[in-house]
Parts: C-alpha cells; structure tokens; sequence
C-alpha cells in the first residue's frame, strides 16, 4: 500500500519546458548567441544554481548571475500569470484523484517563487501537503534530498511511496530515494534509454496514473 505521492512539476504536470526554452532563446539571441535543445534537455530537473551557473557559463560573461537569474525569472513568472504555460495532458485529473486519496507532495527544480506561480494559476495549493525547490536542500536532482525531504515532513517511508517523474534525473532521484517511480516521459525531452530502464514503470501520459496506481493496489479507492 502507498501512503504518499510525490509529483516532479515542470514537464510532467505543466508543459513549462517550451517557455523555458523560449524564455532564455530570447536572452541568448539578444546578446548574439543560440540557445540549443541539447542545453535545455539537460539541465531538466536541475536546480536553479545548476542553470544559472550554466546559462552564465555559456553566456561567456555578457550577464551577471544575478542579471541572467531575473531575467530568466521574470520571464517565467509573467508566463504563469498570463497563462502562457499548458498543463500537460491528464494532469488537472491525475492531481484531484491522487489528493482524494493520499497526501501529496511535490518536489521541482523550479525556484519557490515558481512553484507558487505554478499552484496558483491551476487552483493546486489546497492539494499538495507538502511542497519543496531542489534550491533548499543540499542537492538537487538526481541526488534524492528532494524527494526524502518531503517525505520526512509528510511523515511517510519512502518504501511506502510513489514518485511520479518525466526527467532522467527526477527519475534516478526518486529510485535513489527509495520510491517506486512512475516515469511519465515528454515526448519532446526522452530522457536516456538507461534512465528510463530505471523506472518501476514507463507511462505514456498522466491519464493512466490512477489506474495504473489502482491495478496495482498501490492507492486507495481511486
């Protein structure tokens, strides 16, 4: 039986990666450079040091850490509130069956202050007990600080936990944290074939989450 499920949030329930990728194009075209899938694609899941120490890098100094971070942020933010950012198909209903029978958390590589614009704009905040940005504990993904950290405050072992996860490094985050891990990949960002191996299970979107928890018995009464 499971006691807790634990979502990741950009990629899986809200389709934010395009407006990242829009977002920091806009930045890097500005100043005379391309941004590029392949950098994209690997910094999902990471926390907000991890992109702002890549974005800088490869920005060769045009921009301050501080500069690159609010501009991407602001960027990011003004999406949310404008509803720029979809919610990936399923995920408004895979999130209200989940919370109607186990506590939720959430564990992202987002920010505080994009986790909060995310649960605002889709009515979400009354159903997470328990959210958490990689960016306040010692690692970020696919270190699993995340992932344990929530389940301590939820109170729940994670042996008897469900992560629910799109990235590779999510992915290898929550099976380090010791949860059975739901991957549901973005077509347009696979993650790596090894990552996906790693998974206790590969689901094509978040439709086939309750069932699938159902079928197995491993949430109640969805």
């Amino acid at each position: 039986m499971i006691d807790a499920v634990v979502f990741d949030l950009d990629g899986l329930l809200v389709d934010s990666e395009p407006v990242w990728f829009r977002v920091r194009a806009e930045i890097f075209a500005r100043l005379g450079l391309a941004w590029k899938e392949e950098y994209q694609k690997a910094l999902m899941g990471k926390n907000t040091q991890a992109w702002i120490d890549d974005g800088v890098a490869r920005l060769g100094g045009r921009l301050s850490p501080e500069a690159y971070k609010k501009e991407v942020l602001d960027g990011m933010v003004s999406a949310y509130r404008t509803g720029g950012v979809r919610l990936m198909p399923g995920a408004r209903e895979a999130v209200a069956l989940c919370a109607a029978s186990v506590p939720l958390g959430l564990a992202s590589g987002s920010p505080p202050v994009l986790i909060d614009a995310a649960l605002d704009a889709n009515g979400w905040g009354p159903m997470f007990r328990e959210t958490l940005s990689s960016d306040t504990v010692p690692r970020g993904k696919p270190a699993p600080d995340s992932y344990l950290e929530v389940l301590r405050r939820l109170n729940i072992p994670p042996s008897r936990s469900v992560v629910v996860e799109d990235s590779g490094s999510g992915i290898l985050a929550g099976k380090a944290a010791g949860a059975y891990v739901v991957a549901v990949p973005n077509p347009a960002f696979m993650p790596a074939p090894e990552a996906l191996q790693a998974a206790d299970v590969v689901l094509e979107s978040l439709h086939q989450l309750p069932d699938h928890l159902a079928r197995s018995d491993r949430l109640r009464a969805v």
